[in-house]
């Protein structure tokens, strides 16, 4: 008399493993921070060692290269001309994002702040690189 040897069912049910892994997945993408970025010009930013987190969208974006040559959202402008181009905040919650390269004129870079003081905004996020 042969005796039968009974065929076990060796497979694995993963429906649960299929489950944890998108859950790890839509919360992996929730938790990276997707940064869109900072600049289309080629500028040598200064690094430091702190990161900061914008709340806010920006109104508009200043940038200075090493030149000294100053662009409003991409645009050049005149150093004369920035005074009629940048308009007044009046609700003063309007933000403004600075990109200054790192060889540039310290002056250029005081008088676009003092030009923004001026104008009545307070919320000048100043764009660096994490070290």
């Amino acid at each position: 008399m042969k005796l039968r040897k009974s065929i076990s069912d060796s497979s694995i049910d993963i429906s649960s493993l299929i489950d944890v892994l998108f859950i790890l997945l839509i919360f992996l993408m929730l938790a990276v921070r997707f940064t869109e970025t900072t600049s289309t010009m080629q500028l040598d930013l200064p690094k430091t060692n702190t990161e900061s987190i914008g709340e806010e969208t920006p109104t508009f974006k200043i940038q200075i290269n090493h030149l000294g040559t100053i662009f409003i959202d991409s645009k050049e402008t005149n150093k004369d001309s920035l005074t009629i181009v940048i308009p007044k905040n009046v609700e003063g919650k309007s933000s403004i994002v600075l990109e200054v390269d790192k060889r540039a004129v310290f002056e250029n870079f005081v008088f676009v702040t003092d030009l923004l003081k001026s104008k009545g905004y307070q919320k000048i996020n100043i764009i660096t690189l994490k070290d």
